[in-house]
């Protein structure tokens, strides 16, 4: 930091020399020299302030705490990239020319690096953007940004409380005070925060380079489908299993994690003790009661099935073959409560990697609040040019991907954000 100062007391102290040796009416050829040897410091001066400065700013980006940065939203998604140079003109016009030309030293500079550089903000931006369409579990979730693995803290349970007795003679209607308040703490664990690598390959040709300079829409959007798929399926129902030959290590899933907590409503699937005939509308409400009431009112409270779970529980009838899940708003009976899109007033989320095993211990659908799902992000999406596997055609490869894992709150006995049902 002093020799950023002093490099700027330089500048400008040249900066006035200069102008005065400038406004001389006897300009001669020796101050001309002079003249020259200044502005030549000055831009020297210039570029070393720039890099400095440049630095400064991507080490404050790294020394920043995980808990102080944002959580990443559609909204405010270009917060969720790394350092500044993904902004500038030139990092994009680098980028641009390294679609083009598969040129990627310049890029790499700009990065620092030598393997692999992020994407320009603004077709980071729109990634995210689609992304968080594309993916129903991240769009109700909380994002953070974190820079290294790490360990957070999670409570695992609430202190208990007590009404005390405040009675101060046996002849007001109470017996002698026996109440006692009895010492209770909150409890805490501890969960490791890993990273998982999402990617996707993707062939551009050299013509296509005019995509990109449109705006790079198409391109995003692939990318972005392609990335948003892969991290929904592991995020909702990665295993927790680790790397084996030829099987990548695998985060815990929500899917998992909520298993696990074993808040759960199990209802008999069928004659052979499989499928969905044993569902019934009680299995529905019961498990809607198993979350906790505090966390029965948040905006992040879903539903989130498979699309035969959804059918299933809109086939289920009354006495009369009267539909239970009626989904118009002027029908004020059934599960819905007259709420378009709703089962028992909760919105319905449906995500194509809900499991769909029916087989006895399999999850047949979650409810909660989601906003106790915590998603970290390791980083900015990052890319690399393979420009020679294809080149008699003329195309190169885009290798695209991210890096992220999550936690779930799932809470204590009386403290469940989360529920599911379950076949037997």
């Amino acid at each position: 930091m002093s020799d950023l100062k002093a490099m700027m007391e330089e500048r400008k102290k040249l900066l006035g020399d200069m102008q005065q040796l400038n406004d001389r009416k006897d300009f001669s050829n020796l101050d001309r020299e002079q003249w020259d040897r200044m502005d030549a410091r000055y831009v020297e001066l210039d570029g070393l302030i720039e890099r400095a400065q440049r630095s400064a700013r991507i080490d404050a980006e790294l020394r920043k705490p995980a808990y102080d940065l944002p959580a990443v939203r559609a909204a405010s998604a270009e917060k969720a990239v790394a350092a500044d140079f993904a902004a500038t003109p030139e990092y994009r016009n680098a980028f641009a020319r390294a679609l083009r030309t598969g040129e990627m030293s310049e890029v790499r500079a700009l990065n620092t690096g030598s393997s692999n550089a992020p994407m320009p903000v603004d077709m980071q931006r729109r990634i995210w953007e689609l992304m968080m369409k594309e993916t129903p579990l991240r769009s109700l979730s909380r994002v953070f940004q974190v820079a290294t693995d790490q360990q957070i803290t999670v409570e695992t349970a609430i202190p208990t409380g007590y009404i005390v007795d405040e009675s101060t003679s046996t002849t007001d209607g109470y017996a002698s005070p026996t109440s006692t308040v009895t010492e209770s703490t909150g409890t805490f664990g501890r969960k490791t925060i890993g990273d998982f690598t999402y990617a996707v390959r993707s062939k551009v040709t050299y013509q296509a380079y005019n995509d990109y300079v449109n705006g790079g829409t198409y391109l995003a959007n692939k990318v972005a489908q392609a990335l948003a798929q892969t991290e929904e399926q592991y995020l909702m129902t990665g295993d927790g299993s680790s790397s084996a030959t030829g099987n990548p290590a695998q985060p815990n899933g929500v899917i998992t994690q909520i298993n696990t907590a074993d808040n759960k409503f199990t209802f008999t699937g069928g004659t052979t003790g499989q499928g969905w005939t044993g569902l019934t509308a009680d299995a529905v409400i019961e498990t809607a009661h198993l979350v906790s009431p505090q966390y029965r009112r948040g905006p992040s409270l879903r539903w989130i099935m498979g699309d035969t779970a959804a059918k299933e529980i809109r086939k289920l009838k009354d006495g009369s073959n009267r539909y239970l899940w009626q989904v118009s708003d002027n029908v004020p009976e059934g599960l819905t409560n007259g709420i378009n899109g709703s089962l028992y007033g909760i919105p319905v989320v449906i995500s194509q990697f809900m499991p769909t095993s029916t087989a006895a211990a399999s999850v047949a659908f979650v409810v909660g609040d989601f906003s106790n799902v915590e998603i970290y992000d390791r980083g900015p999406i990052e890319f690399m040019l393979d420009q020679y596997t294809d080149l008699a055609k003329l195309n190169v490869f885009l290798q695209t991907w991210k890096r992220s894992d999550l936690t779930v709150m799932a809470g204590a006995s009386g403290y469940r954000p989360f529920a599911h049902a379950e076949f037997k």
